[in-house]
């Protein structure tokens, strides 16, 4: 049974969710923009016999609190470390999905002593001229007005980036990103601010990336190969939802990666 709680960070509460039992090794699970930690319930369930694990809503994100900005990714990561502290963690596996990977890409370097290995779900190596384009897109897909035009322009947005495939899905994504409407363009901006390719090459714990070939940030997947050949590599389904729309996929590929590291 997946377990929901708080835990204190240093400017608010951070939402979590919880499955496994205590002693077994720890995954971590960071979602992406604008979702939050329900994303990886699926996966979750099905580690869970092996594994303790934890997904967290971001701040800004879900459940958790509201900040007043998001200067940068690092400031999300060390919120989140914060709560992964304050839950007696001493160590864990981390697992991030596009913004979450983005996030988790800066702990192995910052916080080398508490992670023990790294998965980047759509790792986002992207160039200037990437960027620029990307912020075209994904910074403010859509303002709240008072003629509710909104919703169904937030509704298009989820479709085009692959929540329709199903209705469920694409309805929890929309109440996720409704919560989201102020943080998420603070949260892309942040993104495309991000040196990721210098943290991606500092990392020294074993590192996994894993993407769909109809993710959109599929390209940047091969990109990442390369920057990183020592990097294991998992080819799974699911387009940008791999762990709602392929679960069994991702924590095959997470297991197979991390059973031999314990």
């Amino acid at each position: 049974m997946i377990r929901k709680a708080y835990v204190d960070c240093s400017e608010g509460q951070i939402h979590y969710r919880e499955i496994g039992e205590s002693g077994k090794p720890v995954v971590c699970f960071f979602h992406q923009t604008a979702s939050s930690g329900v994303m990886f319930e699926k996966v979750m369930i099905a580690m869970s016999e092996h594994y303790h694990c934890y997904s967290f809503d971001s701040p800004g994100f879900g459940q958790s609190y509201q900040p007043d900005s998001i200067p940068e990714l690092g400031y999300l990561s060390d919120r989140l470390i914060e709560a992964i502290t304050n839950l007696g963690i001493g160590s864990f596996h981390a697992c991030g999905h596009h913004t979450g990977g983005s996030i988790a890409v800066e702990m192995p370097v910052r916080y080398s002593s508490k992670v023990k290995s790294l998965t980047i779900i759509g790792p986002v190596l992207v160039n200037e001229e990437e960027k620029r384009e990307y912020m075209k897109t994904f910074v403010r897909p859509f303002t709240i007005e008072a003629s509710g035009d909104f919703l169904k322009g937030a509704w298009e947005y989820l479709r085009m980036t692959g929540a329709g495939t199903n209705v469920d899905l694409h309805n929890r994504e929309m109440s996720d990103h409704l919560l989201a409407h102020n943080t998420m363009p603070m949260a892309f901006s942040a993104v495309w601010k991000q040196d990721f390719q210098s943290f991606y090459q500092k990392v020294t714990c074993p590192l996994m990336i894993m993407c769909s070939k109809d993710d959109v940030l599929w390209p940047l997947f091969e990109r990442a190969a390369l920057a990183r050949p020592d990097a294991k590599q998992s080819i799974v389904a699911g387009g940008d939802f791999q762990p709602d729309n392929d679960p069994d996929g991702v924590a095959r590929g997470l297991m197979d990666f991390l059973n031999p590291i314990e």
